[in-house]
């Protein structure tokens, strides 16, 4: 790979990291999937010459249209874009028994634009709509805001021209830490490996491991730090000090902008701090709405570092789940 391009990047972020160093690329998507299918309409993956991001489901489905899709990207065909029926049976040597339909697209220079504003979209949750002419492959990829209900990607036919609408929910989860105990570690280990990323934020300098992984960024700060993160977060809030606990939790439901509050803490914790916040100005109904603590999914009732983790961020996604469900409708 001649480009740097980070361990666990999105589809998004790799076309763009390609399209900055100058290297061709490929967007492969998932325009339709009828019955039973590895991936739903509107899953992607971005490929290069050598490199691969995100996946359409793997098996000879994905290996099929990564070779269609490099194709594309030497040329060798002289198209832009091109479209696949792929029935999921025996001759792929897949037992799905659906039906995926794919679009091919060749990157390059006339897609700079919309991935600018697409990778601006994301950073900021909102919703963006690819348009993408399927039978003119000479006319551009245009991308508009969501006006009224997005719906889902779709093929979309009138006469004998076709055209991919491609919905692009901003999907990546981002997750601000404060704590780097024993479970911040533990969490910190667990959401390094998924498709979010990660503020991870500690007074105390020695509590990070030398080593995280590349979605994560470790800060050294206090309850100053609420401000500067972004809007839309899951806060996880695990410091060693319910002083600090209570000053961070205050600002973040002050904000009023955040995806999920999550304080660690028993019944009693969560108590204390619904009283002493509506002295502040927080009112009961919104701590009652608004804080989760305990954190974590019920039926997990381990006290371990890794079994808090996994329940922990289980419950983030589902509610991320259901936010993206809810953005879509």
């Amino acid at each position: 790979m001649t480009f740097g391009l980070r361990n666990g990047a999105n589809w998004l972020e790799a076309l763009r990291a390609a399209r900055g160093a100058s290297q061709p690329a490929a967007l492969i998507t998932v325009s339709r999937a009828d019955g039973s299918a590895p991936r739903e309409a509107g899953a992607r993956m971005a490929v290069g010459p050598d490199w691969q991001a995100d996946t359409i489901g793997g098996g000879t489905l994905e290996f099929r249209a990564i070779e269609v899709a490099r194709e594309l990207i030497a040329g060798s065909t002289g198209q832009r874009r091109t479209t696949l029926r792929m029935p999921l049976g025996a001759s792929l040597g897949q037992c799905c028994g659906g039906v995926v339909f794919l679009a091919i697209e060749r990157i390059d220079l006339d897609d700079d634009a919309w991935l600018a504003e697409a990778v601006r979209a994301a950073v900021y949750g909102e919703i963006r709509v690819r348009h993408v002419p399927l039978s003119d492959t000479s006319a551009n990829v245009t991308l508009t805001r969501a006006e009224g209900e997005a719906g889902e990607t779709r093929l979309v036919k009138e006469g004998d021209a076709e055209w991919l609408v491609d919905v692009l929910l901003p999907s990546t989860m981002q997750v601000v830490l404060f704590g780097a105990g024993h479970v911040g570690r533990a969490l910190a280990d667990l959401l390094g490996t998924l498709p979010c990323r990660v503020s991870w934020i500690d007074a105390r300098d020695d509590m990070f491991p030398d080593k995280v992984a590349d979605n994560v960024v470790t800060e050294v700060g206090d309850d100053g730090d609420v401000a500067r993160q972004p809007a839309g977060a899951y806060w996880l809030i695990l410091t060693h000090n319910h002083a600090l606990d209570f000053d961070i939790v205050e600002k973040v439901l002050k904000r009023g902008d955040a995806a999920y509050v999550g304080l660690i803490g028993s019944k009693s914790k969560r108590a204390n701090f619904t009283r002493r916040l509506e002295a502040r100005g927080v009112s009961r109904e919104r701590v009652a709405a608004e804080m989760t603590c305990p954190i974590g999914i019920e039926g997990i009732d381990g006290k371990e570092p890794p079994v808090i983790a996994v329940s922990v961020v289980a419950q983030l996604l589902q509610l991320h789940e259901a936010r993206l469900r809810a953005l879509r409708d």
